[in-house]
């Protein structure tokens, strides 16, 4: 039976490598790097690749890049299979992050038709000097000038990280079918133990042998036990989380049993860890022997049939078992109400006697939560890796900010901070802590073809602070940004912003604003009550308004996954604690720089970053907070300028409490810290002169970069901008913020109704402006709200009629910053513009205009599924420039969705291009006579828009008369006459309460 499975396994391997060749994604150097090895010929690398498991065959296919859910396990192909033989997905898969298929596809389009995909025709075609197809590195490289650069980061992770280790030394070891990747699946069974969690996989991910899929099964737990899991799983793409109910030990570990598909499984329960090579040497062992059980341990374990028989205790932590073996015995025995591991060994063992082997067991970890904050493992491997006193002698590049960043446990977000970092002006040094191959060789070789960026290797397990410190002794700027993984990457450049602050006076520390993934803030800094020597996160769970209202402040220390400062501050004060494993180490080094006298923290509102996690799980910040006590307590307190500060923000303080968080919050035994907490509330503002109010502007646009485009964001930036002219304070909520408690402080919410429902706040003055997709309105929504207003004349008298609710006329507007005639010469522009986005359909005034063959320019997202590239002018325009094309263009085209045409609901494009006092051709609806006298003409056909569009525009009004209209539109449909209408109804309407 044996012999038939390793018989399939070579017909699998030899298939596999057949592929891998034919397909070209065979590179016989870059495999030997990986390895330690020559080969003789492509065949020969490929059969190598497939038997070690995690091993990459190309310098361009990296497994770990395709996604998360790792589809050739379960269909147990080898990754450079599966991708291969994914037709139609395939061509969508970028299977490396420097390989866009899209790029590739618009050079050769035959390549969708390629046999083996997108990367295979590429190499077909491509010679040493082709630059490789990408849209992430900041200049052209070729792909030869990569390749090398791929060899040399694969051999260097071999040196440092498998070389280490003599018993390493030479290929990995071949297990009996490694056909597919992983090689062996680890089995957890987790309840009520979310405490454990983080260190027990830790001690997994440290392990020197990569290639192990961890399939955990929460059975039914009651604490955070499984949002810690999947937090833990959202990061490292070899964990698979499985939630059961309420089970029985020996039912939790044959459904992880289930999910497994390597040749071999180990055991992890919480609360246990591995030594970094104990699983390489368990695997080792077993398929060198090809033993059903390979069992370690120390004392009275029992490793032996005799000694398990005579009742030693059964450690499966320390043993590695064939799968198979296991499923032919039946698995667990789910009857069984105790010793099920002690009864799975024995039937293991009936025939066949376990292998007994010497190796370093696992140890119990200490059980208090402080987690990292005590590891001076940390402290004395940093003394011997950053030399101080060097850094200290050392002149930065005043031109230079450096970005010093530890590599994180997900490779793709190491390649975003690669990818984002300026052209000029910037370094970016990545720290790797014993990286796993992968993420090591994708970090290193794109690190070595930027420009500005270095990979610092450390063979040592240290903490991230330790890691930042390194990087910090090795960077060549005279300005830090000290960067976590959990940052990511802003959407607007902020170094250059950061650096000049620090290079201010009295300036240790600088932090941006930081928010979560929902828009809302996480921290402006640390604040420090007179009792209590832990922090709070200031401003946490305000709107990023308030700090930028705030304005630049002092803080009493940063808080923040990334903070700024000046190379020689950071020498001078020896860096980051490195007892602290990584949150609040940029509080204590605030504290120790102003109490050096070497200056204070500042917030910066204007520079924005956004944390992929929240700040610390309750048992990082109950550890770190226990390290931070030791420095807070070493002075005077810190002074608190919050109330202060807050009030600037329209809120004030009414109590000062204490909230206690705890490691495992169903446990009151658990251990926990009390943390400081402002009660706060809006300053009554309706009285003064002119009354001033909190708005919530709530709108449809997804956070991030993804709504950046919407025509929402900027309405609602727009109208923000004006109602802040006035007075007020205003806060834009997307949709993924509008749940934010502090609403709460708030005395209205202003929904832009556009494709979103959205639900009326308690105790607020709840005003609906429906400004487009009227056919989505009901009228039980209309009722919810104190004030409604729509963007259509004859849509609110007519729904007013039939719904009994009031709902009043507001038509869109334009920014008369943006908008206005004086932008341009007339007629010196594109002769028929289209600005805007397609929204997945082939729009009206678009597909007419090429339908006659008309000069259309055209700007927007989207419309490569319609029309041809060449035809589009660019991505999109940003609004502060579209005026300029609007007064300069011979005619601009408009259209309309169905529902807001058919309703004459006029869109704000309108209003922006007759502003302008630009020609405007649209889709005919009511009103447009009355509003933009004779700007804005329908045309219902295409012979009509022919005619039209046709120099000198006789149906047009003359060049002065434009002028004229343009300078009415400005005075009358303005975002400031808007924002003078809501605030006057919404004062009446509140003093009217």
């Amino acid at each position: 039976m044996r012999g038939e499975r390793r018989r399939q396994g070579q017909v699998r391997l030899d298939d596999a490598a057949e592929v891998m060749v034919d397909s070209g994604l065979v590179d016989a150097d870059y495999i030997g790097a990986q390895l330690g090895t020559t080969f003789t010929n492509d065949q020969e690398a490929a059969r190598a690749a497939v038997l070690a498991g995690d091993v990459s065959p190309h310098p361009l296919f990296e497994a770990q890049w395709i996604g998360r859910r790792r589809s050739w396990q379960r269909s147990g192909q080898h990754p450079v299979v599966w991708y291969v033989s994914e037709r139609r997905r395939r061509n969508r898969i970028a299977p490396h992050p420097l390989v866009d298929p899209r790029i590739v596809f618009a050079a050769h389009p035959e390549a969708r038709h390629h046999p083996y995909g997108a990367l295979s025709y590429w190499l077909s075609v491509s010679g040493p000097g082709t630059p490789l197809p990408t849209r992430i590195l900041p200049r052209k490289v070729s792909w030869s000038t990569y390749r090398a650069a791929a060899i040399e980061a694969a051999a260097q992770w071999r040196d440092e990280v498998v070389r280490e280790r003599p018993d390493l030394v030479g290929p990995a070891p071949a297990l009996p079918d490694l056909s597919a990747s992983p090689a062996v699946t680890v089995v957890m069974a987790a309840q009520d133990e979310g405490p454990l969690v983080r260190r027990t996989v830790a001690s997994l991910q440290a392990q020197t042998f990569t290639d192990w899929h961890l399939v955990a099964v929460d059975r039914g737990s009651v604490d955070d036990t499984a949002a810690v899991l999947q937090g833990v799983a959202a990061f490292d793409d070899r964990i698979t989380l499985v939630r059961e109910s309420r089970c029985s030990h020996a039912r939790a570990l044959n459904v992880a049993l289930e999910h497994g598909t390597a040749e071999h499984v180990a055991f992890l329960p919480l609360g246990r860890e591995w030594l970094p090579g104990q699983l390489h040497d368990l695997l080792a062992h077993a398929h060198r022997s090809g033993s059903s059980a390979v069992l370690a341990g120390a004392g009275a374990v029992g490793r032996s049939r005799h000694e398990l028989v005579g009742g030693r205790p059964v450690d499966l932590a320390t043993a590695v078992l064939r799968r198979d073996a296991v499923k032919d015995v039946g698995g667990f025995d789910e009857g069984l109400d105790g010793a099920v591991e002690r009864d799975l060994l024995l039937r293991l063992t009936r025939t066949q006697e376990p292998l007994a082997v010497d190796v370093p067991v696992l140890r119990r970890p200490d059980p208090t939560p402080t987690g990292f904050a005590d590891d001076w493992g940390s402290v004395v491997l940093e003394r011997q890796l950053v030399d101080w006193d060097a850094a200290a002698v050392r002149r930065g590049d005043e031109t230079l900010v450096s970005h010093v960043l530890p590599v994180g446990a997900e490779p793709r977000r190491t390649v975003e901070w690669l990818g984002s970092i300026p052209r000029e002006g910037s370094e970016l040094v990545l720290v790797g802590v014993r990286l796993r191959r992968a993420h090591h060789v994708l970090a290193a070789s794109i690190a070595a073809v930027i420009s500005g960026a270095r990979f610092v290797s450390v063979p040592a397990s240290v903490s991230t602070s330790a890691a930042t410190n390194i990087g910090i002794a090795q960077a060549a700027g005279s300005t830090l940004l000290l960067v976590r993984p959990e940052a990511m990457p802003p959407r607007q450049p902020i170094a250059e912003r950061l650096a000049d602050v620090v290079r201010g006076p009295g300036v240790a520390l600088a932090q941006p604003v930081v928010v979560d993934l929902d828009g809302v803030v996480l921290s402006a800094g640390a604040r420090f009550s007179a009792d209590n020597p832990h922090p709070e996160l200031f401003l946490s769970g305000l709107p990023t308004s308030d700090a930028v209202r705030i304005g630049q402040c002092t803080v009493a220390a940063p808080a923040a996954p990334l903070v700024a400062l000046r190379t020689e501050t950071a020498v001078q004060l020896r860096g980051l604690g490195a007892r602290f494993h990584s949150v609040l180490a940029e509080t204590d080094l605030g504290l120790r720089a102003e109490r050096a006298g070497l200056g204070t923290s500042v917030v910066v509102p204007d520079a924005v970053i956004t944390s992929r996690t929240a700040y610390a799980t309750p048992e990082e910040l109950i550890g770190a907070m226990s390290s931070l006590r030791s420095t807070v307590l070493a002075g005077d307190p810190p002074a608190d300028h919050a109330p202060a500060l807050l009030r600037t923000a329209g809120l004030e303080v009414t109590d000062q409490r204490n909230r206690r968080v705890r490691a495992d919050p169903d446990d009151r035994t658990s251990p926990s810290v009390l943390v400081p907490d402002l009660v706060l509330r809006a300053v009554e503002g309706i009285h003064e002169s002119p009354p001033r109010l909190r708005w919530a502007i709530d709108i449809a646009s997804p956070a991030a970069q993804r709504g950046d485009r919407w025509g929402d964001t900027y309405f609602a930036r727009s109208l923000a901008d004006a109602l802040e002219r006035r007075g007020q304070h205003v806060a834009i909520d997307r949709r993924d913020a509008r749940e934010r408690d502090s609403r709460d402080h708030d005395d209205v919410l202003l929904v832009l109704r556009g494709l979103d429902r959205v639900t009326p706040r308690p105790g607020l003055l709840n005003v609906e402006w429906i400004i487009s997709h009227p056919d989505m309105i009901a009228p039980d929504e209309v009722a919810a709200f104190d004030l409604v207003y729509a963007a259509s004349t004859s849509w609110s008298a007519r729904m007013t009629r039939e719904w009994g609710t009031t709902i009043r006329p507001l038509l869109q507007c334009t920014d008369t910053r943006w908008f206005h005639p004086d932008r341009a010469e007339p007629d010196t522009g594109p002769a028929v513009l289209f600005v805007g986005n397609s929204r997945g359909v082939y729009r009206y005034a678009v597909r007419s205009a090429l339908a006659i063959g008309a000069d259309l320019t055209l700007h927007g997202n989207d419309w490569t599924e319609f029309v041809e590239r060449d035809q589009i002018a660019s991505g999109g325009v940003d609004n502060r420039e579209v005026g300029a094309l609007y007064a300069s263009a011979g005619v601009v085209l408009n259209d309309h969705h169905l529902d807001m045409r058919r309703d004459s609901f006029a869109s704000n494009r309108l209003f922006d291009a007759a502003a302008c006092g630009a020609r405007i051709l649209s889709d005919r609806i009511d009103g447009l006579e009355e509003t933009f006298s004779g700007l804005v003409l329908p045309f219902d056909n295409e012979h009509e828009l022919a005619r039209l569009i046709t120099p000198p525009y006789d149906a047009f009004p003359d060049d002065a008369t434009r002028r004229e209209i343009a300078t009415r539109i400005i005075a009358e449909h303005s975002f400031d006459q808007r924002a003078e209408t809501l605030i006057d109804d919404v004062v009446r309407a509140l003093l009217a309460r």
